[in-house]
C-alpha cells in the first residue's frame, strides 16, 4: 500500500499502429508479459507524462490493411517472484507474492 499512497495519473493502455514509420515495429513485435516499458504521453495541455509501466497484455488487431497493438499496462511490481526471469525468479533472493 505504501508504494501505491500517492496517486497520479494512470496510464492503463495504449494503441500502437505498427505501420507508422516512426514506430520501433521489432521492439513492439518482442514485447511480453512483464516487460517494462516508459510511455511518453502529451496531454491537451502541452504538458508530458512519462511514466515507467510493466506490459500487462497484448491486443493484436491484424487485416490486410493495418496493424496494431493494445498495451495495457500496470505499475510495476515493487518485488515479486516470477517464474522463468532472470531478474525476478531467483529462488532465495526474489520475494514470493501473489
Amino acid at each position: 500500500m505504501a508504494t501505491h499512497a500517492e496517486t497520479t495519473i494512470r496510464i492503463d493502455a495504449m494503441t500502437v499502429d505498427l505501420l507508422d514509420p516512426a514506430v520501433p515495429t521489432d521492439t513492439m513485435i518482442g514485447l511480453d508479459y512483464f516487460t517494462n516499458v516508459r510511455i511518453s504521453n502529451i496531454q491537451p495541455d502541452s504538458s508530458t507524462i512519462v511514466k515507467t509501466l510493466q506490459v500487462q497484455g497484448l491486443r493484436w488487431e491484424i487485416s490486410p490493411n493495418a496493424m496494431q497493438c493494445t498495451v495495457t499496462t500496470l505499475e510495476p511490481i515493487v518485488d515479486g517472484f516470477i517464474i522463468g526471469s532472470a531478474e525476478r525468479g531467483i529462488i532465495g533472493v526474489s520475494a514470493m507474492t501473489y
